[in-house]
Parts: structure tokens; sequence; C-alpha cells
């Protein structure tokens, strides 16, 4: 018995010892992590390319901007995933006359996602300077457009020739690294189809005006949408006994298939009334209720049910989707909901974007965490509870 606090205290020499040990092989790992992850974020957000286009040299520089609202902390704006000065070329490999890698995509869902493809795939051509060519069926897809600058593949698209190459990681994780990597020549001189419905905001956000340029509406197109608009101020101004125009504001919102869609995959709610009056409400204090609301949506009936009583509130005439996106995006401000096409309308219009800051169960492509990822600046959330 006399020897145990003696073995007690050996024990507890020895316990102590150990954890010194502990802790003096830790710091060196954690310091390793810590410098090794500083340098892979200024690596990333901090650089400065220079794109060679024959006798062009295209310099920009992109940094780690933040974005700041009144009750929103600072956010980071992404950039691209791959400096330039690691990028890979191949000059002596081509493929029909174009320098490898050589990039496509094909034209998936709907017209704001296939909008978001093209965007994308300009994007990668813009920053990385590798080749981008339309397939047919995308041209088609987007036959309103008719400024589109990207040349057409040539010949017959056989799938066998062909890498896939689109996100990784799980299906809400929205990293589209590898599309970036096969661009900037990190994944040999090949040709890639980007797959899974690239959006890659944050890329094409850095050439707006031209990108917006790119999606001109067709003239035929946009003489029926100034027409069109005119009405609905003359309207407005006679009901109202003005002879000032007022402030047009497109209001876009999406239904029908969505309502499941992002329950089913987000565990959120489409924005309805609530929004409606908020997002009214911003706008009417904005301009001092000198202003007027144009309408389109994929579920007119429900627009209008909800809708209707506003005075100030026009409906589209409910044509095609393309005449939709050109009628709401030559506004001078938007409203939207959820889903691709909703943004393009604000995206194009190109004035003030409110949208809905819903409560979210993952991460989801038109939401506050990713405008604000891609420094939309000009995109406004309210909240649609």
């Amino acid at each position: 018995m006399d020897g145990l606090p003696n073995k007690a205290s050996r024990l507890v020499t020895w316990c102590r010892n150990q954890r010194a040990g502990r802790k003096a092989a830790l710091v060196p790992a954690v310091t390793l992590i810590c410098v090794v992850s500083l340098y892979a974020i200024l690596d990333t957000f901090s650089w400065q390319p220079t794109v060679k286009r024959g006798r062009e040299r295209l310099e920009m520089r992109v940094s780690s901007t933040t974005l700041q609202h009144e009750d929103v902390p600072s956010v980071p704006a992404r950039g691209p995933a791959v400096p330039l000065s690691k990028c890979v070329q191949y000059p002596d490999r081509q493929w029909q006359g174009y320098p490898l890698p050589v990039m496509t995509s094909k034209p998936l869902g709907r017209l704001g996602n296939v909008m978001g493809e093209y965007a994308s795939l300009w994007a990668l051509r813009r920053i990385y300077n590798v080749t981008a060519l339309v397939m047919p069926s995308m041209r088609a897809r987007l036959r309103f457009f008719p400024s589109l600058s990207l040349p057409d593949l040539p010949g017959t698209y056989l799938r066998s020739e062909w890498h896939g190459v689109g996100k990784t990681g799980g299906m809400f994780r929205y990293n589209y690294t590898r599309i970036e990597l096969a661009a900037a020549g990190l994944l040999g001189p090949h040709l890639f189809t980007l797959t899974y419905y690239p959006f890659e905001i944050h890329l094409f956000n850095l050439f707006k005006k031209e990108l917006r340029r790119e999606f001109t509406f067709a003239k035929g197109m946009q003489k029926k949408v100034t027409e069109f608009l005119s009405s609905v101020q003359q309207k407005w101004q006679s009901v109202n006994n003005s002879t000032t125009p007022p402030a047009l504001v497109g209001f876009h919102i999406r239904r029908t298939d969505y309502l499941k869609y992002v329950m089913r995959n987000f565990g959120a709610k489409l924005p309805e009334d609530k929004y409606f009056t908020r997002a009214l409400g911003h706008y009417r204090r904005r301009f001092s209720n000198n202003v007027a609301f144009v309408v389109a949506s994929d579920d007119m009936a429900f627009a209008r049910q909800r809708l209707a009583h506003h005075r100030d509130v026009f409906f589209s005439k409910g044509g095609a989707a393309a005449d939709d996106m050109a009628l709401l995006s030559s506004c001078n401000h938007s409203i939207i909901t959820l889903g691709s096409f909703g943004f393009w309308t604000g995206y194009l219009a190109g004035g003030e974007v409110v949208y809905p800051d819903v409560k979210l169960q993952r991460r989801y492509r038109f939401s506050r965490a990713m405008f604000e990822s891609a420094n939309l600046t000009n995109f406004i959330p309210l909240s649609a509870e």
C-alpha cells in the first residue's frame, strides 16, 4: 500500500510528458497546414493573367473583392480556379484546324439552362483562350440571339471522340473546377464536352457587358417588345393622369414543375404573396409610385389571381418563353423568384434585381449565398417569409 502514492505520482508525470510531446509535434503540423491553405487562397483569388489571342493581349485582374449589404457580412467573390501562369498549351496539336484542347457543350434543360451553358463556355474561351465551339443543336435553341460569337462545331459530333467534364462531388456541390482544368490544358490536348448543366456565374459575370451583347435579341423581337412596353406606359399614364412615363419593372414568377422540384431537392417553398408584396413595395417606395410592373410566368392563371387587383401591374400576353425573356429583360429593373429563366431576365435587364431570400436545406445555385459569391452587386435580397 505504501508504494501506491509513488506509482500514482510517476503515472501523472508520464501523462504530462506525453501531452507535452503531442503538443510539440502538433505545432509544426498546424503551421504547415496554415501555410499551405494561405498559399492556396492567394493563388486562387489573387492573380493577374495575360491571355494571348494572336497579336492581341487581354490583360485583366481578378482579386478577392467583397460585397457589403447593410445587414449582410462581407462575402469573398470567387474568381477563376486556375491561374493562367499554370495553363498548358499544345501548339502542335490540332483538331479540324483548331488548336487543342477543344470544348463544346450540350444544350441541356430549358432556355435559361442553355443560356447558362453557352455563357459558361463563352467565359472559358475568354479567360483561358481555349477553343470553344457551339453544337448545332445549341445554336438552334438560341436562335433568338443572332449576335452569338462562338463558332459552330464542324462536321458531325461523335460522342466517342469527346471526354465529358462536369461537376465533382455531390449533386448540390456545384463544383465545376474540372471544366476549368480542362480549359487550361491541364487535362490534356483532348476534345471536351461540358456536362451536368454548367452555369458558372462567377466566371461569366467578369464580362457582364460583353455577355449581354451576346444575348441581344433579334430586331423583330425587340420591335414587338418596344411596342408592348410603350402601350403599358401609356395605359399607366392614362390611369394615373400623368404625363411622365413610369419606370418599368419586369416581374417573373416561376411555378408549375418547380413547386415540387425545389421542395424535393432543397426543402424550400416558392415565394408567394408575402414576397410579392415586399417586392412591389420596394419599387413603389423607390420611385414614389411612378412605376409599372410587367408580369410574366409559366402559370399566368396563378399570376393573375394573385396580382390582378394591383392597378400598376400589367401582364404579358403569355407567348413563347423567348418572347417573355425579351419582354422582361427590356425593362428597367426586375423582380424574380427562383430558377435560371428568372435569373436571366434580371441579369440581362441590367438594373436592380430583387430576389427572394428563401430558406434552404441544401446549396442552391440561384440563392443569396451564390449571388453574393459571384459578386452580383445589383441583386438585392428580400425575405420570402
